[in-house]
Formats: C-alpha cells, sequence, structure tokens
C-alpha cells in the first residue's frame, strides 16, 4: 500500500465517519424539531380559529344591523 493509497483510505474513513455522525444527529433532531413543529401547528391552528370567529361574527353583525334598518 502506497502513500496515496492510504491517503484515500483515511479521507473515505473520515467521510463515512462525518456522514454516519450527521445522520445519528439528524434522527435526534428530528424528534425535537417535531414536537416544536406540532406545537407550533396547534398554536397557528387556535390563531386561525379565532380569525374564523371574529370575522364570521362581523358578517353575522353587519347582516343583523341591516335586517334591523
Amino acid at each position: 500500500m502506497n502513500l496515496f493509497s492510504a491517503m484515500v483510505a483515511i479521507a473515505a474513513i473520515i467521510g463515512i465517519v462525518a456522514v454516519s455522525r450527521y445522520w445519528f444527529e439528524s434522527r435526534h433532531r428530528d424528534g425535537v424539531d417535531q414536537e416544536r413543529f406540532d406545537r407550533l401547528e396547534s398554536e397557528l391552528r387556535e390563531r386561525i380559529e379565532t380569525l374564523e370567529r371574529i370575522v364570521i361574527d362581523q358578517r353575522e353583525q353587519l347582516r343583523r344591523k341591516i335586517d334591523e334598518l
């Protein structure tokens, strides 16, 4: 085995280790990120429901005022 072959082998091993480390860390982060995204999604859904109620209530109030006239 010459020096070039050894350097290529070392570079390949370092690359494999880096990719596997990234893969394991990303799997760990996905659980944490998923919890955060689920919480954010529920908060946004609540806000949308609130906005929908406001819009619908305003329409109903406007409709009643027009009917009263």
